[in-house]
């Protein structure tokens, strides 16, 4: 079938408005060369913690002593990184250090096993899941100070992330696997629930616009996915779909980009990108051994060049005409 010259341009035309926005959101976003992306990895056999940049160049090692670091988190002006460290002590701890992983400071000194920090927007406190025992029987909601002091038990659960807006929490708890999705005000008031079926879930993460939280569920019982759902627990949707395990969903501060963890029983994890609606994706870590896992994103740089864009966009729609001839 040939298309006449006006129906062709006008396809043409359709195309470019099409494209613009998906080319222009594939280089500045999946690009994103002055982003970075905190995250832990085994490379080095121990768990370290690294960044990288968004499209996954310059990776760089933070921490190198005889230890596991691990779960990550920028503080909201992205000067400071907070993880866990396990150094020759049956419990893990809080430790903060600089961007460039110097000046560790210890913040915890206390019983029970640590993971799954998140730091309040305004930078003044941290929130993380306790439990005591290896067994993660019983796990519950610290909030302290980002200095470690005046630290309060919220609520039973885990994988705690803070609202933008400061004032809430939501955070998965349930028995036998089967959590559901809460949200509960940081005072311990206005307690709610968002799911309702009996998958799997976890790592409940807020979107910067605070319209939707991103979370981990359970598809059929055989992988987990990763889906979203309104800040009010309507309009549930899916975004990852190829038969591994999908989990740690991370927004980027612009709300367009989700990192993300992909793995499966062959393939070790190994930290992915894809476009908030799940469409575009792309491989960010590295092909070694070992296993890259808990990714935090930091700011978004959104200055590219049009003319970047401008070869991309006509590249694809070169290709796309020639084909309708």
């Amino acid at each position: 079938m040939r298309f006449k010259p006006v129906a062709r341009f006008l396809l043409f035309a359709g195309l470019c408005v099409s494209l613009t926005n998906v080319d222009m959101l594939l280089s500045e976003g999946l690009s994103a060369p002055n982003s970075r992306i905190v995250f832990t990895s085994t490379r080095h056999h121990s768990p370290d913690i690294f960044v990288m940049d968004a499209d996954g160049s310059n990776q760089e090692r933070l921490t190198i002593k005889n230890a596991r670091d691990s779960h990550p988190t920028w503080s909201p002006d992205r000067t400071k990184i907070a993880y866990v460290s396990e150094i020759g002590g049956r419990w893990t701890q809080i430790y903060v250090m600089d961007a460039r992983g110097k000046g560790a400071i210890k913040l915890t000194d206390t019983p029970g096993v640590k993971r799954y920090l998140d730091w309040s927007p305004d930078g003044r406190k941290i929130a993380y899941t306790s439990w005591k025992g290896q067994d993660r029987q019983n796990p519950h909601i610290i909030v302290m100070d980002a200095d470690g002091n005046n630290a309060y038990k919220l609520t039973d659960g885990e994988n705690p992330s803070w609202s933008p807006d400061g004032q809430r929490i939501a955070f998965a708890s349930g028995s036998d696997w089967h959590d559901q999705i809460f949200v509960i005000g940081i005072d311990g008031d206005g307690l709610q629930r968002l799911t309702q079926d009996a998958a799997l879930k976890g790592g409940p993460v807020w979107s910067p616009d605070g319209r939707q939280i991103a979370y981990m569920a359970l598809q059929e019982g055989k992988t987990i996915q990763i889906y979203v759902i309104r800040a009010d627990g309507t309009n549930r949707k899916r975004l990852t779909h190829k038969a591994e395990h999908h989990k740690d969903p991370s927004w980027s501060p612009d709300g367009r980009l989700i990192a993300y963890v992909r793995s499966s029983d062959i393939f070790p994890s190994k930290i992915h990108l894809m476009t908030a609606d799940g469409k575009y994706v792309k491989k960010l870590s590295g092909d070694h051994r070992g296993y890259d896992y808990y990714p935090d994103f930091g700011p978004v740089s959104l200055a590219v060049s049009p003319a970047s864009n401008k070869v991309t966009i006509w590249g694809r729609l070169k290709s796309l005409t020639l084909n309708l001839r």
